[in-house]
């Protein structure tokens, strides 16, 4: 009788608690995309066996994992022919060898091409810059304004839309 009794009970129990509702209580791990090293008004040089290759200047550099944000900060690159290229703007984002500029992009290749813009796409291996929004690039006192540029600085290519370009003509 006493089996009987607690097997009714076991049985009653359990019955009892398959019917209240268990709350889970999950644990979200917030993700904080904190930077690893951050450098305060830098000048960063990336130097090979002979000379400097690359000068980066920065009012604030943050280095992440798989990224690098870059904030008022100057890129000069010296190429082949001992003249350098430079690109400015105030906020850079470096993924790899891929850097988008945003906001007063200036690039200067040499000593005559000079391009303006709000955002551009640089590829730093290629050479080869890409935006989807207005821009002024001067060549020589030269003018190409337009939108969608594609410009290939190794090969000198240029394609754009909407174009305009203003020719100096230089009087004899």
């Amino acid at each position: 009788m006493a089996i009987n009794i607690f097997v009714f009970a076991i049985i009653a129990f359990a019955i009892v608690l398959i019917n209240f509702k268990v709350d889970e209580k999950v644990i979200q791990k917030e993700y904080k995309n904190t930077p690893l090293v951050v450098f305060e008004n830098s000048i960063m040089y990336d130097i090979d066996d002979t000379n400097i290759k690359q000068i980066i200047q920065s009012r604030q550099a943050l280095n992440y994992k798989d990224r690098d944000e870059l904030y008022d900060a100057t890129i000069i690159v010296r190429n082949d022919t001992n003249s350098s290229d430079t690109i400015s703007a105030e906020y850079m984002l470096k993924k790899r060898d891929i850097y988008k500029l945003y906001q007063n992009v200036h690039l200067t290749q040499g000593d005559a091409t000079q391009l303006t813009s709000d955002y551009l796409v640089y590829n730093s291996i290629n050479k080869i810059v890409q935006n989807d929004t207005d821009f002024l690039l001067t060549y020589n006192n030269n003018e190409l304004i337009g939108n969608n540029l594609y410009f290939d600085g190794m090969n000198n290519i240029i394609k754009a839309q909407n174009t305009h370009f203003k020719l100096k003509v230089q009087e004899r």
